[in-house]
């Protein structure tokens, strides 16, 4: 049996859930460990059944009796220290329980089956409320729909701050806009962000709507209408990765910030079609 531990919010469990998809198809006794995540507290637990269609693949058991089988039984491979490679990921090994934790941040992990990754990660159109369906009509009719996303919210904290928060500032988004007006003669602007009054302030969007209603446990309908819409600036965040990478159009525009944290750049993580800007 080979399991992947699922955490995080919504964007770094799809990227588990999309490798989940990858490993199935090589490894079909591969499961998904939820146990860490009955306890979870951090955004808005685990979301993939809510937000998704998606059948129960999920492997759970009491999480102090899983911490002693996992320690007893299991050949555990980290992500961190496996510098990128895949090979830890597909190689057979001799012993027959392996467990895998990280993130898997990159369509690298799940080359091969992006058109199932597709199929899964259909939003559930049952669960949308009103504001976002006719939102989304909208958006579907308009020639010229850019998505903005601005994550600021547990960003400014200081433990996420120095790391991933002081990437994506307003210099950033200034190079993004204008690049993306160098390509789109008049783009109409949808503005995701759970701080709207900074981006009114810093942000010289003269042809914008702003998405303002989707909080708590609706926050996923966001992402559902990014995906909707015809080009994307992103921030190095999850969340609006899947935006824009849902989105099918082989034309799509999507910017991207150059560095996705302060230690790293986005090439791992940024499809090489995406255009990336300075952030400085």
């Amino acid at each position: 049996m080979r399991l992947i531990k699922m955490t995080g919010g919504l964007g770094n469990q799809m990227f588990i859930y999309a490798m989940y998809l990858k490993m199935r198809a090589v490894f079909p006794d591969t499961k998904i460990d939820l146990s860490d995540m009955v306890h979870y507290r951090v955004h808005y637990g685990y979301e993939m059944n809510k937000v998704f269609n998606l059948p129960r693949t999920e492997f759970r058991i009491n999480r102090s009796l899983k911490k002693i089988i996992e320690f007893l039984l299991f050949k555990t491979i980290l992500e961190r220290k496996q510098g990128g490679s895949l090979v830890p990921y597909i190689r057979k090994y001799h012993w027959p329980w392996i467990y895998f934790k990280g993130f898997y941040q990159s369509e690298e992990y799940f080359a091969g089956v992006e058109k199932e990754v597709r199929e899964a990660f259909v939003f559930d159109v049952r669960r949308v409320n009103r504001k976002s369906l006719c939102a989304m009509q909208e958006i579907m009719a308009d020639p010229d729909a850019v998505s903005i996303h601005v994550r600021r919210g547990d960003y400014l904290q200081g433990k996420h701050w120095k790391s991933l928060g002081c990437i994506c500032q307003r210099s950033y988004y200034l190079n993004a806009l204008s690049e993306l007006e160098k390509r789109i003669v008049h783009p109409h602007y949808y503005v995701f962000s759970e701080d709207l009054d900074w981006v009114r302030q810093y942000l010289p969007l003269e042809n914008a709507v702003f998405i303002d209603w989707n909080k708590g446990e609706d926050s996923w309908q966001d992402m559902m209408l990014m995906s909707h819409c015809r080009h994307h600036i992103i921030c190095n965040s999850t969340f609006s990765w899947w935006g824009a990478w849902l989105n099918p159009s082989p034309d799509k525009i999507v910017i991207a910030p150059e560095r996705w944290t302060q230690t790293t750049n986005s090439a791992d993580v940024v499809p090489e079609s995406w255009l990336k800007v300075s952030i400085g």
